[in-house]
């Protein structure tokens, strides 16, 4: 009787039956090593087209991220152009027909929004919407917000309560009176495939790849000196004045404001501080860069022209009518003199140092002591929260003149819009947004 297995060619005979099971046994081992290879292989190739997917993915979407962020530039480029300031409505337009023609969005019921062609058959678009308000409710409980179970219009027929949204004016909630201080920027960016270039965007085969939204604030730069003076100090007795130390106010300013009640100024013999009058006690004074300029550090930092914690990158001169931002103690010598117009910012001590030849117009703001040596001729106005030491060595003088002239002319020239430089971004990115 043939006892051989069945398929394997083997008889239940000895050593050649040993063998014959061994050569089976290698055969079914190289079979399950082709199969492992196989997964393995077919494993990594679907790990390369889930990790090409994903790189394409990640830059579609920062593709998308930067024309968000060029809908951003281009409408704060739009607040800065308009004649009247502030501006109090945001409407580009479009009249290719007026002479001159009116060319600001391609598309004036949605906002300000450009189209443009990024590489072959792929196109960005963004959009930075005209204002929507909210939608009207009853504030049944009277804390001035939409809470659930308060009645409300669906103007859209949503079926739930919208709250405002586009670009808007964002003033009272920022804490200032009036309108156009701060506006608030949402721009949204698109990213298309285009195969049909005689198709618009988002008529198929021109769909969404992936999309974006960033938003940022410009507001107006304000300043408003504590007093009308020379030299406004954050206390009357952290004021000395030495010899050929020259303030000098003006018919209706004065040499040295200070807080009413803070003490009185040092004034040494061969010092000179003039005005109407010459020191003035002021009441309600406030020096603090809120009150002066309206934001605080951080958002004034982000608004500033330069800011920095490194005296080489302050200039010498400075660019006209910048605002510069100096986190820590500065010197200004004769390496280094300050000259220019302008504002200046220093959070820290400043120091104009003798023989420095320094030459400035405009706003010194210094959060602690200032000391100012000759030869030096400031004008504007001087602000320190520290102390202040104003003095001349030998026969040359370290003089402030208050000048209003230069006020008015920083509030012209630096008080538009200024791009908050901090971006957030308030949606996520996909195809489907």
């Amino acid at each position: 009787m043939d006892r051989s297995l069945p398929g394997n060619g083997c008889s239940h005979r000895g050593a050649r039956h040993d063998d014959c099971e061994r050569g089976s046994l290698l055969v079914w081992a190289a079979f399950v090593m082709l199969v492992i290879l196989g997964l393995v292989a077919t494993g990594v190739q679907n790990e390369a087209a889930h990790d090409r997917f994903a790189r394409t993915e990640l830059a579609s979407e920062g593709q998308a991220r930067a024309v968000a962020d060029a809908g951003v530039v281009d409408a704060f480029a739009w607040f800065r152009r308009q004649q009247v300031q502030p501006v109090t409505t945001f409407a580009p337009r479009r009249d290719l027909t007026s002479v001159p023609s009116v060319n600001e969005t391609d598309d004036a019921s949605v906002g300000l929004v450009r189209e443009y062609e990024i590489l072959p058959s792929l196109w960005g678009r963004y959009e930075v919407r005209l204002t929507r308000a909210a939608e009207a409710f009853v504030d049944t409980d009277g804390d001035g917000r939409h809470d659930a179970g308060e009645s409300y219009t669906d103007t859209d027929g949503s079926g739930m309560w919208d709250d405002a949204g586009g670009t808007r004016d964002v003033s009272l909630e920022r804490g200032l009176p009036g309108q156009g201080a701060v506006w608030l920027i949402e721009s949204r960016g698109l990213l298309y495939d285009r195969p049909r270039q005689d198709l618009p965007l988002g008529t198929s085969p021109n769909d969404v790849r992936a999309s974006a939204r960033v938003s940022s604030e410009v507001r107006r730069l304000t300043i408003i000196p504590p007093a009308s003076a020379a030299l406004c100090v954050a206390a009357g007795s952290s004021v000395s004045v030495g010899s050929r130390g020259r303030l000098r106010g003006g018919t209706n300013a004065a040499g040295i404001a200070y807080p009413q009640m803070s003490g009185s100024p040092s004034l040494f013999a061969g010092s000179e501080v003039t005005g109407t009058p010459a020191s003035a006690p002021v009441p309600d004074y406030v020096g603090t860069l809120e009150a002066i300029f309206g934001v605080g550090e951080a958002e004034l930092r982000s608004m500033a022209d330069i800011s920095t914690t490194d005296p080489e990158a302050v200039p010498s001169p400075l660019p006209s009518h910048a605002l510069i931002v100096f986190e820590g103690d500065i010197t200004f010598d004769s390496d280094r003199p300050l000259r220019g117009t302008g504002v200046v910012v220093v959070l820290g001590n400043c120091t104009v140092s003798a023989g420095s030849n320094s030459w400035f117009s405009g706003l010194l703001w210094v959060g602690g002591t200032l000391t100012v040596r000759a030869p030096c001729y400031l004008r504007g106005v001087l602000i320190a929260e520290g102390s202040a030491d104003v003095r001349g060595t030998g026969g040359d003088l370290a003089e402030i003149e208050h000048d209003d002239g230069v006020i008015s002319e920083l509030l012209s020239l630096m008080g538009q819009y200024r791009h908050s430089k901090t971006l957030y971004v308030p949606g996520a990115s996909g195809a489907g947004e």
